[in-house]
């Protein structure tokens, strides 16, 4: 990582560390390198999330980029895949995301986007760095100052996932859907897609406000808690709640049940490697080995790679991929979106029930079956080291390792992964087997692994 930007982007307190003035600085230094690479008119599209904040740093930021002389497209608060679709649909040299996705609502970030809506590359954000502390800005002359419009991206946004699903299935079985987009970015898109494709719909906390008054955006089961209780009271046929900024769809089933992330990605691999009849799956490291059952079943190949949806979408590209995701309820559609896409991810998962004429409940139990479970530790030391230690000590203990991120033992019918967060103080510890009770063990393998790391 850089002395700014993390795995995908900058994120900070708003007004403390994520200003308007480094919101403007970071818009001249982008701006300065389309300039430098030898855009004359570069063309850079820029969008936020409703949080408190984000009026204040789109309007910072758009002033640097047409200070350097670039023109702006603004399509205001939307959904981050529905700005990175925008890169490509107005043809622009770039984007620019306002958002701090499910952090909670004192935060805010940028994400800085290529030309085809992917995350900048690291060797680019390394000059937008370096401009950026340098100042070394290419100011433009009074008459070359860049110019702003507005344009609408939702509808653009929303006719292009309908056209990539079986809209009449659909209408035909009309599953009863209830949505919780946290009062996000989403709020402006799922109900009205869901409403769209055919289905019934009753949402809650879907009207935009950065305060996030109805619960943290993060849609964790923790936070689901009512929202798991009114679908089921409600008798809908499932659920799905977003996060701040709509880039990630986690679902509930008919019995109010939460669903891991990995699993109804699985249901999107399971039924796009039948559509294709096979093709590549890009996925993580600590994504379930339901994705690999899966691939041996319908003619996929996976490949594992470290955590991040900003990896996985380079890898996805990179090898021609035909779907990727992580565990966390992020899917991603590389011929559609460079980037993880709730609402794509929902359209597609609606369309799965309604071929199916199943419940909710009867698809996740079809997957091949794994136990997972998952513990975090808070460290107040190195944890990269710690997590390091833990490799030794397994090594010596005569493990089969995966070091493709953090330390992952491997075993016949499991796995556990011992890995440091890249953004928080904490060793998250991740377990998955065929029975309840290797998952236990393999969990509690993994953290007493850890204990014994920390006191090296």
């Amino acid at each position: 990582m850089g002395k700014l930007f993390g795995t995908f982007g900058v994120r900070g307190i708003a007004n403390e560390k994520i200003t308007p003035e480094f919101a403007l600085k970071m818009g001249m230094a982008f701006g300065t390198l389309l300039k430098r690479e030898g855009r004359k008119r570069p063309l850079v599209i820029v969008g936020r999330d409703p949080r408190v904040s984000g009026e204040m740093l789109e309007g910072a930021l758009i002033s640097g980029l047409l200070s350097v002389g670039v023109d702006v497209i603004d399509v205001g608060i939307a959904p981050t895949p529905a700005i990175q679709f925008a890169c490509r649909h107005f043809n622009s040299d770039g984007g620019a995301v306002i958002t701090a996705s499910h952090n909670p609502p004192e935060y805010n970030g940028i994400k800085l986007l290529e030309p085809n809506g992917l995350g900048l590359k690291k060797e680019r954000e390394a000059v937008v760095e370096e401009l950026f502390f340098s100042e070394d800005f290419d100011r433009a002359g009074w008459y070359e100052i860049g110019e702003v419009r507005k344009e609408d991206i939702i509808r653009p946004y929303l006719d292009a996932i309908k056209s990539r699903v079986d809209v009449e299935v659909i209408k035909r079985r009309k599953p009863f859907v209830v949505v919780d987009t946290s009062n996000g970015a989403g709020s402006l898109t799922l109900p009205y897609l869901l409403r769209e494709l055919g289905c019934k719909v009753v949402s809650i906390n879907a009207h935009p406000d950065g305060h996030f008054p109805a619960r943290n955006p993060e849609p964790n089961e923790e936070n689901l808690q009512g929202f798991m209780r009114i679908v089921k009271a409600l008798g809908a046929d499932f659920g799905v709640a977003q996060d701040g900024d709509a880039d990630r769809a986690v679902f509930i089933d008919e019995n109010g049940n939460f669903i891991q992330g990995d699993k109804t990605f699985a249901l999107v691999v399971k039924a796009m490697l039948q559509e294709n009849n096979g093709g590549l799956v890009v996925t993580t490291i600590a994504t379930s080995h339901i994705i690999d059952e899966l691939a041996r079943q319908y003619n996929g190949k996976v490949i594992k790679t470290k955590v991040g949806d900003l990896i996985v979408s380079r890898a996805l590209l990179e090898h021609n991929g035909l779907v990727g995701g992580e565990e966390n309820g992020g899917v991603i559609f590389p011929d559609f979106v460079l980037g993880r896409d709730g609402a794509m991810t929902t359209a597609k998962i609606v369309e799965i029930f309604s071929k199916s004429g199943k419940k909710f409940s009867e698809l996740i139990e079809e997957l091949p079956r794994f136990y997972q479970m998952k513990t975090k530790r808070h460290i107040k030391g190195d944890r990269h080291t710690a997590v390091a230690n833990v490799a030794r000590i397994a090594e010596q203990r005569g493990f089969r390792l995966d070091t493709t991120d953090g330390t992952k033992i491997l075993f016949d019918d499991g796995w556990v992964l011992v890995r440091a967060s890249g953004t928080e103080p904490i060793i998250r510890i991740f377990a998955e087997a065929r029975s309840e009770e290797k998952a236990e063990e393999y969990l509690s393998l993994g953290l007493e692994l850890l204990e014994e790391a920390l006191k090296l």
